[in-house]
């Protein structure tokens, strides 16, 4: 017997996608149509300035602590605290006593042209220690 060939309109193993592009692009509608937006903006948080200014607008700053650190001071730790010399010791109460009363005042180390960076280092960390954190440190050449 003979058999009949049978002719098929498609290729063998190609998909008819129509179908399935037809519910995707459904599915993007439904989903288009049914989300609700969020606004982001109500759910925003903005730190407005009040209508009236804050009363501690006229307050004075801190005042400013100047230590200065001579040439030659060599090894004994002295230096210079808003114009008064100290020893290192004195130094070291007086700065714990800063720290004390307030630890955001600013701190001002004058370096002397020939002072040395152990000096210097010293300084920082009995700062560190009486917890002052706004430091600034200039050289200065005719100290």
């Amino acid at each position: 017997m003979a058999r009949k060939r049978r002719t098929h309109a498609a290729h063998p193993g190609e998909l008819n996608l129509t179908a399935m592009i037809d519910v995707a692009f459904q599915l993007l509608a439904f989903f288009l149509l049914a989300i609700k937006p969020v606004d982001v903006f109500a759910n925003l948080e903005a730190f407005r300035p009040s209508p009236e200014p804050p009363r501690d607008q006229h307050a004075t700053p801190p005042p400013l602590i100047r230590i200065l650190l001579p040439q030659n001071a060599g090894d004994s730790g002295a230096c210079v605290i808003n114009d008064i010399p100290l020893t290192a010791p004195q130094v070291e109460h007086k700065l714990m006593r800063y720290g004390e009363s307030d630890p955001s005042q600013t701190i001002l180390i004058q370096c002397a042209k020939n002072s040395t960076h152990r000096q210097l280092v010293e300084l920082l960390d009995k700062c560190a220690k009486a917890r002052l954190t706004s430091i600034s440190v200039v050289s200065s050449a005719g100290i």
